[in-house]
């Protein structure tokens, strides 16, 4: 059993949300577009580190928080589609096996 952040990491779980969020000053698409939304998949202990983790990926790429919609465990999410199914089934996978945070499927806002 391996320890990560003082705790065993078989106690972690994958959480997903959906984030809307905005350009910073810095960010190569600030001042082209305004924002828009974007899946987040990360492993952590509970939803306060994972929307932790989240926050400090979307910092290290210019980018604020907006809102999370709902952050949550990732289970048997039905989704849409065959395609969409093995394709986010996918990315929470390697979420939960590399511990690091996935953005996935950014849609933009066009500048007002």
């Amino acid at each position: 059993m391996t320890m990560k952040h003082g705790l065993p990491q078989n106690e972690s779980r994958v959480y997903w949300s959906n984030i809307e969020f905005i350009y910073q000053e810095g960010a190569a698409q600030h001042g082209i577009f305004e924002g828009g939304v974007v899946y987040g998949f990360v492993r952590a202990f509970d939803v306060r580190e994972a929307i932790s983790l989240i926050e400090k990926e979307f910092v290290m790429r210019d980018l604020g928080v907006r809102s999370f919609d709902f952050v949550t465990e990732y289970g048997e999410i039905p989704w849409e589609n065959e395609d969409d199914q093995l394709h986010f089934d996918g990315v929470a996978a390697l979420a939960g096996s590399t511990g690091e945070v996935f953005l996935d499927s950014f849609e933009v806002y066009e500048r007002r």
